[in-house]
């Protein structure tokens, strides 16, 4: 049985903000779930504003990493792993470029959080990760962000 709080990655949040807008974003890496199973980097992101700010995350799996014939991660050569993060940043890109597009600037800093195994196990099933935002919200405190989430 694989340890549940064992950090296994890296996840990286940002936050853009427009006037009263603010887009959230959390990239996610890719992982191994507790039974074996792949599970893809996903960026979890949601515009929220004065008018609606409970909006739910959404979740959306960034393109898959090569896979052997037994379903883990396939060993790349360095134009296959080029190829691959190439594909990724330009979905990541054309979000940034939208965002810029509409006058959306990054607040403050990025922030990296840990992910554990626990949490890659929600991110399988699509459900909000939310011991990743309970992290993100300690450090948005601890980094001086402030409780309020819009301009």
């Amino acid at each position: 049985m694989a340890d549940k709080d064992k950090v296994i990655g890296k996840a990286l949040y940002l936050e853009f903000r427009s006037g009263s807008n603010t887009y959230q974003t959390i990239v996610t890496p890719d992982g191994m779930s507790s039974e074996g199973r792949q599970v893809p980097s996903t960026m979890y992101r949601r515009q929220i504003s004065r008018m609606k700010p409970r909006r739910a995350w959404k979740a959306y799996a960034l393109p898959n990493l090569t896979l052997s014939e037994f379903g883990t991660f396939k060993k790349l050569d360095a134009s296959e792993a080029i190829t691959g993060a190439m594909t990724r940043a330009q979905y990541i890109e054309s979000i940034l470029t939208r965002l810029d597009g509409a006058s959306y600037r990054l607040y403050k800093s990025p922030i990296v959080v840990e992910v554990s195994q626990a949490d890659i196990d929600e991110i399988r099933h699509q459900k909000t990760p939310y011991k990743i935002l309970g992290r993100i919200t300690r450090l948005r405190r601890q980094l001086g962000f402030g409780e309020d989430l819009f301009a």
